[in-house]
Order: structure tokens, then sequence, then C-alpha cells
């Protein structure tokens, strides 16, 4: 591997682990946050708010910032975003926050599936044992405890639609800036979460608005690291890095909820991370992940 693509898959995987913490950050705070506001009215400032956050940047560079290569694309991904959003939001509010994020861990599988289907992505053997012993890893973690509720069956909706929305994303990445994207999910999710949210509104306090805003920031900048990462690497190799989110929504379960580690955590973080190693340095080794 040339030093060129050594820096390119580190910074990768550095854009994917960084998002991946950010993305939890915004999980918790969702839940958090969910307690007092509904979670469709959540959805639909996480959403609103991302205007003000790149409007900075857009107001430097102009609109050309968020030109899009393919119309039809952004309002696909953006119908997609906005279920899997109202989706996700409202099992968060259901269900612990390491719990989860263990469902949502089925993205990689789904996405590595599609990203075979779409995208011409050849995926051997071992790395499909791989993935799957990661997605071990999670049945572990949450099968002792597991009663499958609308929070679960929400939770893989939002898993099945945010693969479909990563493979969308990964294809738009090879003419659309990562503002761009980032961008055109967040507007295309406000028309659905605004609907949803009329029949619940509750008017946020300036505290709550703060929050929301906060929400906004992490789930942008995770949002924007995930994409810039896909950018560079392959969708199969780089999701199943994800699994380490893992650690971080245990450490804020506990932290900010009091959800306390157990054995059936630990051995199933063990697996996960074993996958991920493994999958991480296969790739390395063959050249294949940038």
């Amino acid at each position: 591997m040339t030093n060129k693509k050594r820096a390119l898959l580190i910074r990768a995987i550095a854009f994917m682990m960084v998002g991946g913490l950010s993305m939890v950050l915004m999980q918790a705070s969702v839940k958090l946050l969910s307690d007092a506001l509904h979670p469709f009215v959540i959805t639909l400032f996480r959403a609103l708010l991302v205007f003000i956050i790149i409007l900075p940047i857009l107001l430097w560079n102009g609109l050309s910032t968020v030109k899009t290569s393919s119309v039809k694309l952004q309002v696909i991904r953006g119908g997609v975003g906005g279920v899997c959003m109202l989706c996700m939001f409202t099992g968060f509010s259901l269900v612990s926050l390491p719990e989860a994020t263990s469902l949502l861990f089925t993205v990689p599988i789904f996405a590595t599936i599609l990203s075979v289907m779409f995208l011409s992505e050849r995926v051997g053997i071992k790395r499909w044992a791989a993935i799957f012993l990661g997605f071990a890893g999670i049945l572990v973690i949450t099968r002792p405890d597991i009663s499958l509720n609308l929070g679960h069956l929400l939770l893989l909706s939002a898993a099945i639609l945010w693969s479909i929305s990563i493979v969308i994303a990964k294809k738009l990445t090879e003419k659309d800036t990562i503002i761009s994207i980032t961008f055109w999910q967040a507007m295309g999710c406000v028309p659905l979460a605004l609907i949803a949210s009329l029949f619940v509104w509750e008017t946020p306090t300036l505290i709550q608005l703060l929050y929301l805003l906060g929400i906004a920031g992490l789930g942008t900048l995770g949002h924007a690291l995930v994409y810039a990462s896909l950018k560079l690497g392959k969708v199969s190799f780089l999701l199943p890095l994800d699994y380490i989110r893992i650690i971080w929504s245990t450490l804020l379960g506990f932290l900010l909820f009091g959800s306390l580690p157990t054995l059936y955590l630990y051995a199933g973080t063990f697996l996960i991370i074993s996958a991920t190693a493994f999958i991480s340095y296969r790739e390395i080794q063959k050249n294949k992940v940038i």
C-alpha cells in the first residue's frame, strides 16, 4: 500500500470513528429530551436546524455548495431518511441506549447486501463470516433481556431504511459534495417530520431549543463524517467499523441512565470488536479498502 493510500485509509477510519461517537452523543441527547418533547417534534427540529448550521457555509461559498448531480436520488433518499429518522427517534424513547445501538448495528449487514446488489462490491466468504460474527455479538448483548416491542420493531425498520440511505449516499459521493449530501438529507426529512409532528405538536422552550440545536449539530457532524469516510473507501469495509459505537453507547448508557454493563455485554462487545478487527486486517492486507 502506498503512503497516499495509507493516509486516505487512516483518514477514512478516523472519520467513521469520530462520526460514530458524534451519532451516539446525538442519540443519547434524543433519549434524554424525549422525556419532555415528542420524538416527532425532535425529528422536525433536528432536520430543520441543519439549515441554520450550514447557512454560514452557504453564505460564504454560495448555493453551488449544495448543488446535486441527481435530484431524483436526493428526493428518494430524503423520503427514506425522513421515515428512518421518525422510526429511529421514536425507538430511542422506548428502549435503552445500548440496546438501541445494538439493534441499529444490523445496518452493516443490510448495507453490505445492498452494496453487492447495487454497487457491484465483491464480498468474500471470510468477510461475510466476520460480519455475521459481529452480528452474533449483538445478539449476545440483546437476547438475554430482549422482549420484542414496538421500539425494537421501529429500530430494526430504521436500520433497513438507513442502510438504503447509506448505499444511495455512497452513489452520490461520486459527484456530490459532502455538504450537499448532508444538506439535502436533512431538508428531505422536513416535510414528513412536519406532517407527523402536527398531530403531537409541543412548542419547545428556549432551553429545549438549545438542546435541539445541539442534537442537530451532533447529527450533522456525524453524518458529514460518515459520508466523508464513504467517499474515501468501500461501504462493506467501513461500516463494520461502526460496531465500535457499542462502547460509546454503553459508557453513556451507564453515565446518563444508570444502565450497568453485564457479562453478556462484555462477551458481545468482544465478538463485535474481533469481527471488526478481522475485517479491517483482511482488507488492508488485500489493499482493497480505498
